[in-house]
């Protein structure tokens, strides 16, 4: 059981940062006792991050998102999330098979690192949420796609796509956001299909996947919060910074 609250926590506070959930998922099951993480329990741990996000729509970005219409936000979500969906039912097994530490996922923690920082920090900020085109919301649906390469983060492939767009910080936190909801959705749906119904019992639920949700909920709303507030002015350096010495630490290591 501690197990599975530390990593809800892990999760909780990394699924909206642009540096991996899945890959620090991967790094602190090993640390406890080699804990085997399955993608069950991680689609588990996105439904806490989905209310949380319900939450943060409510109360902390309110005024942000009120300057768009329910067209606009669908529009948002159907145009950045379909790529994603088609190719993530393609390349599931692959998914399931790199669900471990290796070269690709160092590559891809360091690479996307560097991308995050020149993405930000040699963007302007020329567009707003209420100015997106269907052309900026494709092109960021189809970079989502790299984040299904764990180490790559869905988050830090949407911000750097909004920012090499020129879409300004705050709205690309919140396209991130908006798009990880249908992304999280789809995610445990298919999780769901792939799973045989045998593999169910009410340990699983009680022990697992209860306990992954409510620790994921409080662990991610505190971390979005925090997030929102510091990068919207501050932007996203000392995350490319870290990714970039997280995965060096992870290749002589």
């Amino acid at each position: 059981m501690i197990e599975i609250i530390l990593l809800s926590i892990v999760q909780g506070i990394t699924e909206f940062l642009p540096v991996s959930s899945t890959l620090h998922l991967l790094i602190f099951s090993q640390l406890i006792n080699g804990y085997q993480i399955n993608l069950l329990l991680i689609s588990g741990m996105h439904i806490g991050s989905l209310i949380a996000i319900l939450i943060f729509f409510a109360v902390d970005s309110k005024l942000e998102i009120k300057q768009i219409s329910y067209r606009q936000i669908v529009q948002i979500i159907l145009a950045g999330t379909l790529p994603i969906i088609i190719v993530g039912f393609v390349l599931y097994d692959f998914i399931n098979q790199n669900m471990h530490i290796n070269s690709l996922v160092i590559a891809s923690t360091f690479i996307f690192g560097v991308l995050l920082f020149i993405a930000d920090k040699y963007s302007k900020s020329r567009k707003k949420l209420s100015g997106l085109k269907f052309f900026d919301l494709i092109v960021i649906g189809i970079f989502q796609c790299f984040a299904l390469i764990p180490g790559a983060s869905r988050s830090a492939t949407t911000i750097i796509s909004s920012r090499f767009l020129q879409i300004d910080r705050e709205a690309s936190i919140i396209i991130s956001v908006l798009l990880s909801f249908p992304a999280m959705i789809g995610a445990f749906t298919l999780v769901l299909l792939k799973t045989n119904v045998g593999d169910f019992d009410s340990s699983i639920i009680l022990q697992g996947i209860a306990p992954s949700i409510i620790f994921s909920f409080l662990s991610s709303y505190l971390a979005l919060k925090l997030f929102y507030r510091y990068s919207s002015s501050n932007g996203f350096g000392v995350f490319a910074a870290y990714r970039v010495i997280l995965a060096i630490f992870l290749l002589f290591n």
